[in-house]
């Protein structure tokens, strides 16, 4: 059963380019590839070269187009658009990491494994073998013993040396089988684990780092056993040393102190590289799944503020960074305790009373102390959020806040903000001042119990001078672990508080990232269907929708209007997928909405929002947001028909232009072009526009009519809108009123309607 983070925290990945993969290894979220293995240059130039000189050559397909090729091969055929929907493309093709996600929307189990052709079984077949010149192609076949493999690569089917073949692999290959059907994935199981208990499934996370977390325990434990030295040391030199003036064994003893130093700190450095090592990674892997989960999650009912998302991701790192401390502390330091007051037993006998009363005292202290930062931490967590809605409010709004003169109630709102965050910090700080003045404290006292105890001993002939001195620094040392591992569970109560807000995010339901395997290759019409639907968003008093039906047939075009708040956005939304419908309230050429993958739709039904965001690149890229590979034709159509060309034309950066944040170097008007272009590019088979020309000139607008009205000819439009010339467009109009269809009729009969109406409004009016 495929997890949908195994790929990231346990297999090894092959990048599609030599000159990828050093970027990635030398990036943070290289940390994450596995190394694979490397053939030398050379042998790889002089296998292609035999090849090539033989009865074939190779034509590596771009990994994406192997990914359709291997659903198809696998049984579950699925076109590469539906296969790489809203995934990472790099350099025109599909981020290799991601294959697991995307052959799980065709319904296959895919992982990278690390097999060499000698030992490629029949049930691993066919694999994707990715190629050290860049490229893959798919393994069918092997014939060790007669040294031939066959594959299919972008000339079709044939056989290549195996040796030659084997000189070109650059690593891993991608095997494919089909999901358990009856349990699927398990992002489900995931998800659930994420709202039950958060802190299980960080601990899964870092027990992905297993071997390395061992290794750190390992380094950490060395290192508590060279903090056995010095005190030994003393103990020799006050015991052994000075009686006898021994000057050799002075010497001896010395050198070897200094040799257990210079290992210490060897140990130290291990100790210090593994926890960052571990945080990490961990806190990569962990942000990659937060912001996957955001992604590719479902769109709110209600929408979610984004200080909700800043203060879930805020502190991630640090949450990181602390679990691998934590881990140390509570597996080796906690143990060593025990360790240090066994010596001290041996040592100084009953002077081992200070160390235990000491510890005791400090979990008492710990309890109280960590208590009240729980508490604090909590409260504080919340402001933060509130904190962080308040500066994104400010930086969308800044124009507007000036223009109405409110700068006094949003400095207000930050004041009271700021000084609660203030006082709940205060709280944090105090708490965490008193722990640690109170765990100084008792160490110190400790320190004073031992050594009036020990001078007891020494009194009775029970214990000599260096006796004393080594079990006054094991005590010392001894309390070092009770101390920190009262510390660190304040730090972990601060930091899980923080990982609630992150949990949430972490277990938003996705979007169905799979369709129907009847429709999997099927292309949306248009014909559409919607029977009783109502729709009410979460925390709404009233429906947006109710009971609206209606039908759509391709090729047909259609315009809603109404009143502001009547539902038509809403409706538009509903169509194009970003709002899930109720169950058996729409039907997409005949199929029920469900059966369809948003991700799908969103390839076949374009939904361009009135109020759609722009950012801050450049506006080709924005034109062209999540399109790599957009066709050249339709791009040159999808700009003209926008009347985007009429301005770019004009300046000196053309397409090149940066356009500000959430598009503030545009007017409205060219927001609305650039809007328009985007839907455009994508050539959809439905067209839904929610106001595409309000911000528009009477002259924009009409050109922009002109480009529609050529650029639909064989597509269903649904548009939205308050201006009646847009109505040109359509054959019928659907009219709303408080969420209701009112009328749906021809074009000419609405319009007649309305005019009656109005005549009447006027009437009774004089």
């Amino acid at each position: 059963m495929f997890n949908a983070l195994e790929f990231f925290w346990g297999a090894g990945v092959v990048s599609q380019t030599a000159e990828y993969e050093e970027a990635r290894r030398d990036s943070l979220v290289g940390l994450l590839w596995k190394r694979v293995r490397r053939r030398s240059p050379k042998a790889a130039a002089r296998a292609t070269a035999r090849i090539a000189d033989g009865d074939a050559s190779l034509s590596p397909f771009p990994f994406a187009k192997a990914l359709e090729h291997l659903s198809a091969l696998c049984g579950s055929p699925t076109t590469t658009g539906q296969l790489t929907a809203g995934l990472p493309f790099h350099d025109g093709d599909l981020d290799c990491r991601f294959a697991a996600f995307a052959m799980a929307r065709a319904g296959l189990d895919a992982r990278w494994q690390s097999l060499s052709l000698s030992s490629v079984a029949t049930h691993d077949l066919p694999a994707i073998v990715p190629l050290y010149g860049g490229g893959v192609v798919i393994l069918l076949g092997v014939q060790v013993s007669a040294g031939r493999a066959t594959i299919l690569d972008g000339a079709g089917e044939h056989d290549i040396s195996l040796s030659d073949f084997d000189d070109l692999i650059r690593g891993e290959m991608l095997v494919c089988g089909h999901l358990d059907p009856e349990n699927g994935l398990d992002e489900d199981a995931e998800r659930s684990l994420l709202q039950r208990n958060p802190r299980l499934w960080l601990l899964g996370a870092f027990l992905s780092e297993k071997k390395r977390l061992g290794q750190l325990l390992v380094a950490a434990l060395f290192l508590n056993l060279c903090a056995l030295g010095i005190p030994l040391y003393m103990r020799a030199i006050y015991d052994r040393v000075l009686p006898n003036l021994a000057i050799e064994s002075l010497w001896a003893l010395s050198a070897g102190m200094v040799l257990v130093l210079l290992f210490e700190y060897v140990f130290r450095g291990i100790r210090g590289a593994f926890v960052d090592t571990v945080g990490l990674r961990v806190g990569q892997v962990v942000q990659h799944r937060a912001m996957h989960a955001i992604l590719h999650g479902r769109i709110p009912n209600g929408g979610k503020s984004a200080g909700a998302f800043m203060a879930g991701l805020r502190d991630v790192e640090q949450l990181a960074a602390l679990a691998p401390q934590a881990a140390v502390t509570f597996f080796v330091d906690i143990p060593s305790f025990f360790g240090f007051l066994a010596l001290i037993v041996m040592i100084g006998g009953s002077t081992i009373a200070g160390p235990v009363v000491g510890a005791a005292c400090l979990l008492v202290v710990g309890v109280v102390a960590n208590y009240a930062l729980k508490l604090a931490s909590g409260r504080t967590s919340k402001l933060m959020q509130a904190r962080n809605n308040l500066v994104v409010e400010v930086a969308d709004g800044w124009s507007t806040i000036k223009s109405n003169q409110a700068e006094g109630l949003f400095l207000r709102q930050w004041d009271i903000v700021a000084d609660h965050i203030g006082i709940g910090s205060k709280g944090v700080r105090h708490w965490g001042e008193v722990l640690a003045g109170m765990s100084a404290l008792i160490v110190q006292i400790v320190t004073v119990l031992v050594v009036v105890i020990g001078v007891f001993r020494i009194q009775d002939g029970a214990m000599t001078t260096g006796a004393l001195v080594a079990v006054t620094m094991l005590t010392g040392r001894a309390m070092v672990p009770i101390s920190s591992a009262v510390a660190m569970v304040g730090k972990l109560y601060q930091a899980l508080a923080q990982f609630q807000g992150l949990a949430q995010i972490l277990s938003t339901p996705p979007e169905r990232s799979q369709s129907d395997p009847s429709i999997r290759a099927h292309r949306v019409r248009g014909d559409i269907r919607v029977r009783n639907l109502s729709y009410r968003f979460d925390g709404a008093a009233d429906d947006s929708l109710r009971e609206v039906s209606f039908m759509i047939r391709p090729g047909e075009k259609i315009a809603l209007i109404g009143k502001s708040g009547s539902g038509k956005s809403t409706l538009l939304q509903l169509v194009g997928g970003l709002l899930e419908p109720p169950a058996g309230a729409m039907t997409i050429d005949g199929h029920a909405a469900g059966q369809y993958a948003p991700s799908f739709l969103r390839q076949h039904i374009v939904y361009a929002a009135q109020d759609a965001a722009l950012f801050d690149r450049s506006i080709w890229e924005n034109i062209l947001l999540g399109m790599p590979e957009p066709e050249e034709k339709v791009v040159e159509q999808a700009i003209r028909t926008s009347g985007l060309d009429a301005f770019v034309s004009r300046t000196v950066e053309g397409y090149g232009r940066n356009i500000g944040p959430r598009g503030q170097r545009l007017s409205g008007g060219q927001r609305q072009c650039l809007l328009l272009a985007r839907a455009l590019v994508r050539n959809p088979s439905v067209l839904l526009l929610d106001e595409p020309t309000a911000a528009m000139d009477i002259h924009c607008e009409s050109m922009v009519i002109d480009g529609l009205r050529e650029a639909t000819r064989d597509k269903t439009l649904i548009v939205a809108t308050h201006r009646m010339a847009l109505l040109e467009l359509v054959d019928r109009v659907i009219w709303l009123e408080d969420g209701r269809v009112q009328a749906d009729k021809p074009r000419l009969e609405v319009m007649a309607m309305m005019r009656n109406l109005q005549a009447a409004q006027t009437a009774k009016a004089v």
